[in-house]
């Protein structure tokens, strides 16, 4: 009984301590969740969203949607559907081939502008890709001859996975009270592998890239990417 009356005391303590604790992080908290109300507070909500078409990417249909998530930064998140793209040609030339293929881009803006609320003004932030692409049949132009020709020679079809991470500058626009308007470009690095079955040789002499290592059948190559963007949006 003695033992246990002499250790209330510091049982008290301990609980004392803890009560102060817990009451010092929960002031912490509410005092982050008022400042946060308040950043948030900040956002134009009429023009925070911004929908885009982008009709300069030859050969793709691209769109894509903006938010912006804090006072200076958003994300945006475009879909594309790809029906042309360039291999290699004669000399600086390429040759357009027929595709079937999709595309995802996600990037993340920070909007640098003391005099306009994000998203419009001056920006810049990292961007990641990614495509599948398939290729028409016969995408080498091999001689249409029967099985039984000396020849003959079996190529599968031609498909490509691209991977691209880059940095972009630019500058959105506001035009009248909704619509928008917006020039960028950015550089970075692409990296592909294309396969079709038996056509290894012939995926390397056609691929636009350094190529890196390569079997019978595929080819992974890297290269730069640099590019231009225009788009026509609307605010809300």
């Amino acid at each position: 009984m003695t033992r246990f009356l002499a250790l209330r005391p510091t049982a008290a303590l301990v609980f004392f301590y803890c009560f102060m604790i817990c009451t010092a992080t929960h002031a912490q908290v509410t005092e982050q969740e008022r400042e946060d109300r308040a950043e948030m507070a900040n956002i134009d909500r009429d023009h925070d969203k911004v929908f885009k078409i982008h009709p300069l990417h030859y050969g793709e249909v691209f769109i894509s949607y903006e938010k912006v998530r804090a006072p200076g930064i958003s994300n945006e998140f475009g879909l594309s559907y790809f029906y042309k793209l360039h291999m290699k040609g004669d000399g600086w030339s390429t040759n357009i081939k027929d595709v079937m293929g999709i595309g995802i881009r996600m990037s993340q803006r920070y909007y640098t502008s003391k005099k306009k609320p994000a998203p419009f003004g001056f920006f810049h932030g990292p961007m990641f890709s990614y495509r599948f692409i398939v290729f028409e049949r016969n995408v080498f132009d091999l001689p249409d001859v029967p099985p039984s020709d000396p020849d003959f020679r079996y190529v599968g079809r031609l498909y490509q996975n691209a991977i691209d991470l880059s940095y972009h500058l630019g500058y959105q626009f506001r035009l009248g009270r909704h619509f928008t308007t917006e020039l960028s470009g950015g550089l970075g690095g692409r990296v592909k592998i294309a396969n079709a079955t038996n056509g290894g040789d012939l995926i390397r002499e056609n691929i636009i890239g350094h190529v890196v290592h390569s079997d019978e059948g595929a080819v992974f190559t890297v290269g730069p990417s640099p590019q231009l963007n225009f788009s026509i949006g609307y605010s809300f």
